[in-house]
């Protein structure tokens, strides 16, 4: 599974779902053992009869090692999630021992 979403730690997972507009207040949260960065989205250039121009409008992540790479204009960094669980925030929180409210 692919996100945009930087990890969070405990201590500011209830922060995190508050202030951030693209989380709802009670975002799924996805218990992950591991998450490695994969690649970035963005906009792909090239050089065009008037210089260098984007070739491609903002597609699916491309991986770091593509080699696409190098004429990349990366918006937003890539995690894969693997070996994750889903569970709902209050439920983590009180497993944790966090406040909820």
């Amino acid at each position: 599974m692919l996100t945009n979403q930087p990890p969070v730690c405990a201590r500011h997972l209830r922060t995190a779902a508050h202030l951030c507009p693209h989380l709802d207040g009670e975002p799924t949260v996805y218990l992950a053992q591991s998450a490695p960065l994969y690649g970035a989205t963005g906009t792909l250039y090239g050089l065009g009869t008037h210089g260098v121009q984007p070739v491609a409008q903002p597609g699916p992540p491309l991986p770091y090692n593509h080699p696409d790479m190098a004429c990349f204009l990366a918006s937003q960094q890539i995690r894969r999630l693997t070996a994750f669980r889903t569970v709902a925030l209050d439920e983590l929180l009180h497993r944790l021992g966090t406040p909820t409210t």
